[in-house]
């Protein structure tokens, strides 16, 4: 099939904005059905927060299923169509959490979540990108991210508003009508293949160039040889620990009303200067990755997490930390949605790049289903996070040692093979 080089608008620009829609739904939507529910959800029902939390890591469970067998299929099929039926199935299931009488409802609706995410989120979204560019690839995804951050922003103080004005079942209700309203009908109609446009991605060769070029594929380890490699090893545990790293940003609301005290709104606040932070450090993150290389991305996302980490320890007994606190630990927070996939693509390469990563995201994900809901059961045992925060502080601590070697060892086998 020829491949036109592009029109005056490259429509990978198209892609950006629709991936940036799909991110504000994805994170800012399906992002926060935990988060500012947790105290009313568990307060009505006499649950413990474990118990609620559950269907998250449930949720996760369903994702690392899916996800080999859903990058197989985003690559196969018309990747619009599966996004799309994707969040259809998110934002239903979303609606019927606002139905239950008893906390194991939920984590039906954590199934369905975890499935549609599978072929929506973490990973469809940087292969639909690493389809559509091929320069500036690291701009592109740390973009989608902070500007999906804003959706995160902008939903949390919605649902926190929702929560208080109109109740928490009727704040599920609203937020899945407004989620696939702002997606839905983009994602089936305007998201598509370079091959279904019948044009190449952006940065991509003209096909002269590319004949002439044909013997010098882009360089990548195929994902047999990544799994005989130490460095593919090394990459996984980096995401690994950033995975369970990440998970007590979604604890914060509820840190802020059951261990410090303080208001629903005042958890939201909280909780959205984590990820006003989270918008600037994925805009950061993407420029560091482009200009100084990953492990300056890496240095600046483990640094600023786990300072802020400490500093919410800190909290619990001087609250007016709490803010500052926030801001700095969501400086660093996007180095599991942005961070992780260009690790991964620069140490093992592009040429395989949605096999390899797919398979990552499958154990990233189970590291999240299993270590999620035990964050909330230290609260339940203990009556504090800070157990829980310096356990995810020492896995940030981890990845920088574990992500700077990979990093080093992928540069080496990239220059041995030229």
């Amino acid at each position: 099939m020829s491949m036109k080089k592009y029109e005056k608008l490259h429509y990978a620009w198209v892609i950006l904005g629709c991936s940036i829609l799909m991110a504000i739904a994805g994170f800012g939507v399906v992002g926060n059905v935990g988060g500012n529910f947790i105290t009313p959800v568990v307060r009505e029902f006499g649950a413990s927060v474990s118990s609620f939390t559950m269907f998250t890591s449930i949720e996760a469970a369903a994702m690392a299923i899916l996800y080999i067998p859903a990058g197989k299929i985003l690559t196969s099929k018309k990747i619009g169509h599966v996004m799309g039926w994707a969040f259809v199935l998110e934002f239903v299931a979303i609606g019927l959490m606002g139905t239950y009488r008893s906390v194991p409802f939920f984590y039906f609706s954590g199934m369905l979540l975890g499935i549609g995410a599978a072929f929506s989120r973490y990973t469809a979204i940087p292969i639909l990108i690493n389809m559509w560019f091929k320069e500036k690839a690291g701009f592109a995804l740390g973009l989608t991210m902070s500007l999906g951050s804003v959706g995160t922003i902008v939903f949390n103080f919605l649902s926190a508003w929702f929560i208080e004005s109109f109740g928490w079942r009727n704040a599920y209700f609203l937020l899945a009508v407004i989620g696939a309203l702002i997606t839905v009908p983009f994602v089936f109609t305007l998201v598509k293949s370079p091959q279904e446009k019948e044009i190449l991605p952006y940065g991509a060769q003209e096909e002269t160039e590319i004949k002439s070029t044909a013997e010098k594929p882009e360089w990548g380890l195929t994902r047999n040889e990544a799994f005989r490699s130490p460095v593919f090893y090394l990459a996984w545990a980096t995401c690994l620990c950033f995975s369970i790293g990440s998970c007590m940003s979604g604890y914060v609301a509820n840190f802020t009303t059951m261990e410090l005290g303080k208001s629903i709104s005042y958890g939201a606040t909280a909780s959205v200067v984590v990820t006003i932070g989270g918008v600037l450090c994925s805009s950061i993150l993407g420029m560091l990755n482009d200009r100084y290389g990953v492990k300056a991305g890496l240095l600046w996302g483990v640094v600023f997490s786990v300072g802020g980490m400490l500093l919410m320890i800190v909290s619990i007994q001087a609250p007016g930390v709490l803010l500052p606190a926030a801001m700095i630990m969501g400086l660093g927070g996007s180095l599991y949605t942005v961070q992780a996939p260009l690790i991964a693509r620069s140490t093992l390469g592009g040429r395989e790049y949605a096999a390899i990563w797919t398979v990552m995201m499958t154990g990233n994900s189970l590291a999240g289903a299993f270590s999620y809901s035990p964050m909330g059961l230290i609260y339940d045992r203990t009556g504090s996070y800070k157990g829980a925060f310096l356990i995810c502080m020492s896995m940030y601590l981890l990845s920088l040692v574990l992500g700077w070697i990979a990093v080093s060892q992928g540069k080496k086998m990239q220059q041995q093979a030229k």
